[in-house]
């Protein structure tokens, strides 16, 4: 069967494969052992080389035997909710994110997708204008963490100088 159209994203599938990405070796996934274990372990490898997510994503399908990894590209049957934001988690550092999926779990990867886009879509937009605040104020109200403190003038009393 060939696939008609690519699993991914046009943005995942437009990120680069670094020169030195080596696949992970490691025993392919079967449907007999606990999925979670096998996506961990792969996340974990995949770190230990600083991966980009979009590259993760797109070498995860080949640590897959033919008949896990049809189930894994067309949709995953009987798929529990638990085992998605398990491996969710394991792959963000987003502190932020992951607490509120603790406290109230989704039901459908629908809104675990939904979710995920609000937090990416709000850090972009502190990013951005945290750069522009940066770039619009000036110098001279930036304060240096190397500069010593300013002294105090005797407790608010003008000196000599300020008082003419």
């Amino acid at each position: 069967m060939v696939l008609e159209e690519d699993p991914f994203s046009l943005e995942v599938m437009a990120v680069p494969l670094p020169r030195d990405f080596k696949q992970p070796k490691m025993e392919k996934y079967d449907r007999s052992s606990d999925p979670v274990d096998h996506l961990r372990s792969f996340v974990d490898l995949m770190r230990l080389q600083a991966t980009p997510d979009a590259i993760i994503c797109r070498a995860f399908p080949p640590t897959l035997r033919r008949e896990a990894r049809t189930g894994a590209t067309l949709g995953i049957k009987d798929l529990q909710m638990s085992v998605v934001i398990t491996a969710m988690m394991s792959g963000t550092q987003s502190r932020p994110f992951k607490m509120p999926l603790y406290k109230n779990p989704l039901d459908t990867i629908h809104e675990l997708l939904k979710r995920g886009e609000k937090y990416v879509d709000a850090e972009e937009a502190y990013l951005i204008t945290k750069s522009m605040k940066d770039r619009c104020e000036p110098e001279s109200k930036k304060r240096n963490t190397r500069d010593e403190p300013e002294p105090q003038n005797n407790r608010g009393k003008l000196t000599q100088d300020e008082m003419k």
